[in-house]
């Protein structure tokens, strides 16, 4: 007999669901995690001690060291060649070839241009026959017995001739214009077919002769001059002074040119006495510094800064210009011997960038405090914009102002080797 079986099938199993965050859980979560982290940072603020008016004073100790000292004065100014020529033609006529343009290096004495010189070359022609002439002139006087009046005479009419004819041929190699000097063409004003004559040749710095006439440093400027020829290899800073340094400058002082980064070794080489007014009314004087050694890679118009070492002075005891202050119209240090501090009082001579002299009150390798002040919370003073210290005293620059003429940084421990 047939049994049924009846087979049991389990319920179907519904998956489970995934929780999915929305946009709207996302913000929430964010909300409520800017609160926590703004509620712990008001929490720490509140919890922090309120800033004092020194807002952290700390000091920093320096030695009163004997030593060299200088003195120097800083000027900007414009190189410019040590040795320019401005050439022109000292002969008329017309161009007929140029033979170099800007940029090209010139030997000395290379032609630079020419111009026809038909009516030059007719002209010591016409000389060497009239000396012919005068030369026999003389000879008949003379063989005719002449008076002496006559001998003398004709002899002048000799030399006269002889000098016509010197001059006949210079103007015929002046029809060829050449470089006074070795250099570089800076500026070329002719072409060919230009009428030119009646010029001249001019050369400022050293010098050396022009063609066909004498150098002069201010016979032609380069502005008119038809060829400037500049030496490139040796340099000269033209800048100028106030009335309150004229002074201290003299012609042979050293000096130190900056350009381009690099540190030159140079010379005073003139002061002017007279001044020129700038745009605010001062007056500011001439001063011209040769730099040394030879140089290619400069340029002319380029701006450069000197330092002139105007003093140099041995044995000179010298302490921070931030370590002094002033106490009852005094100037004074505070003195540090071990643990223990004492105000000191003390004479000053000689500012020497951020030291000052010690003329007596302190001996070679005593130690002294400086002490610096950041801004009090109220400030408004450019140095807490800038994050910078207050120096405590009252002297800071030498013996007037509040920071030493160095800056806001506090300086190194010691005068240092300057």
């Amino acid at each position: 007999m047939a049994t049924d079986r009846t087979e049991s099938i389990p319920p179907p199993v519904k998956p489970k669901r995934r929780f999915r965050m929305t946009w709207k859980t996302w913000l929430i979560a964010g909300l409520a995690v800017a609160l926590v982290a703004g509620a712990g940072v008001g929490t720490w603020m509140l919890l922090q001690p309120k800033a004092t008016g020194n807002r952290g004073a700390f000091t920093q100790t320096a030695q009163a060291t004997l030593g060299t000292q200088t003195q120097s004065v800083s000027l900007e100014g414009t190189l410019s060649p040590s040795k320019q020529s401005n050439v022109s033609f000292t002969v008329s006529g017309t161009v007929t070839s140029v033979k170099v343009k800007a940029g090209d290096v010139v030997e000395k004495g290379q032609k630079l241009a020419t111009i026809d010189d038909s009516s030059l070359a007719d002209a010591v022609d016409l000389a060497e026959a009239n000396l012919t002439s005068a030369e026999a002139n003389l000879d008949e006087v003379e063989d005719n017995d002449g008076s002496d009046a006559a001998i003398n005479a004709a002899s002048a009419q000799v030399d006269s001739a002889k000098a016509a004819l010197t001059s006949a041929k210079e103007d015929l190699a002046d029809a060829a214009l050449r470089s006074p000097i070795a250099g570089t063409v800076a500026t070329v004003s002719v072409e060919v077919g230009d009428s030119v004559g009646n010029g001249s040749s001019s050369s400022s710095g050293s010098g050396g002769s022009s063609a066909g006439g004498t150098s002069s440093s201010s016979t032609n400027s380069s502005s008119s001059a038809q060829f400037v020829v500049i030496a490139t290899s040796k340099w000269k800073l033209e800048g100028s002074v106030g009335a309150s340094d004229l002074g201290s400058i003299k012609a042979g002082q050293t000096a130190k040119v900056t350009v381009n980064g690099n540190e030159v070794d140079a010379e005073v080489a003139s002061v002017g006495i007279v001044a020129t007014s700038t745009s605010d009314g001062a007056a500011t004087f001439p001063v011209v510094i040769n730099l040394s050694g030879t140089h290619k890679d400069l340029y002319s118009g380029t701006t450069a800064s000197a330092v002139i070492t105007t003093g140099s002075y041995d044995n000179v005891l010298t302490v921070p210009t931030a370590a002094l202050s002033t106490n009852d119209g005094n100037t004074v240090v505070t003195l540090v011997d071990g643990s223990a501090t004492s105000s000191v009082a003390v004479e000053v001579g000689r500012v020497f960038g951020d030291y000052t002299e010690i003329t007596s009150g302190l001996s070679d390798g005593d130690t002294v405090q400086i002490t610096f002040r950041m801004p009090s919370s109220t400030s408004t003073s450019s140095s807490e914009e800038q994050g910078g210290f207050e120096f405590g005293g009252g002297l800071g620059g030498g013996l007037g102002g509040g920071q030493p003429p160095g800056g806001g940084q506090p300086p190194a421990g010691g005068t240092g080797g300057r």
